[in-house]
Parts: structure tokens; sequence; C-alpha cells
């Protein structure tokens, strides 16, 4: 994986986190199920953009050079797979610092050490894969917008 995939996984990302709540549909859900959640909308949002990142690193090799929406669904099938060990294996071993302590905070968290911390991981990571294919968010009639690359 070269530094260009990397930077086009991490603009990607902060694309797609960008787009999908900007969707009214899309944004007064993800806030319902936030409150429900309660928990700090920043800070988790910030980690969902890490969970995005991850998995389209994870399939960097394979669809980097792929249109965004079809890397985004490779990036979401990782997701949904719920193998996180082996997402965590498929990333590069060097890292941007700034990725790799989001990427290692995240590694660790998906471990499930405390009940609670296993807990925020499955919301974390299926939040993440509705960022990248948001029909669930979506069903009352918004329609999803592709990234652009």
């Amino acid at each position: 994986m070269t530094a260009d995939s990397v930077t086009a996984a991490d603009r990607l990302a902060g694309e797609v986190m960008g787009i999908r709540q900007s969707d009214p549909v899309f944004a007064r859900r993800l806030g319902q199920r936030l409150r429900t959640w309660d928990v700090d909308r920043d800070s988790f949002l910030a980690q969902v953009e890490g969970v995005v990142l991850a998995a389209l690193l994870a399939t960097a090799g394979e669809s980097a050079c792929a249109a965004a929406e079809t890397w985004c669904q490779a990036a979401a099938a990782v997701l949904r797979r719920q193998q996180d060990v082996q997402m965590f294996a498929a990333l590069p071993a060097a890292l941007p610092d700034p990725a790799k302590v989001r990427i290692d905070q995240l590694r660790l968290l998906s471990t499930g050490l405390t009940p609670r911390s296993g807990h925020r991981w499955l919301r974390l990571r299926d939040t993440a894969s509705e960022f990248l294919e948001p029909a669930a968010l979506l069903e009352e009639g918004g329609e999803p917008t592709a990234p652009r690359r």
C-alpha cells in the first residue's frame, strides 16, 4: 500500500462523514440514535470516522483504484463480516502517526476487554457501516449521495 492509498482513504473517509451528515433524514436519524445511546456526538463520530478509515484501508489494495461508491461498498462488506481481527490485520504496518494512533485505539476497543468497550465497538462498527452504505438510516425517502473521487 502506498502513501497515496492512505491519503485517498483518509480523504474519502472525511468525505463520507460529511456527505452523509448533510442528508437531513440520515442526520436526524443519526441524532436520535446518539441521543438514545447517550454518547457525546463529536467523540463518537470521530471514532466512527476512524472505523470508516480502517475499513477503507483494509480494502485499499483491491479497491483504491475503483470508484468511491465501489470502495465504500467493499469497506462496508468488511464491517458486515464482523471479522475485526482480519480487518485490522489487513491494515498496513506503516501508517502516518495521526492515523496510526486512531487505528491503535480502535484496535484496542475492538477487543472488548470490558462489556462497555465491547458494546461501544459494536455501535461504532454498525454506525460506520451505515455511513459507508446508509440504507438503514435513509428509509424515510432520503436518497443516499455517493461520495465523489
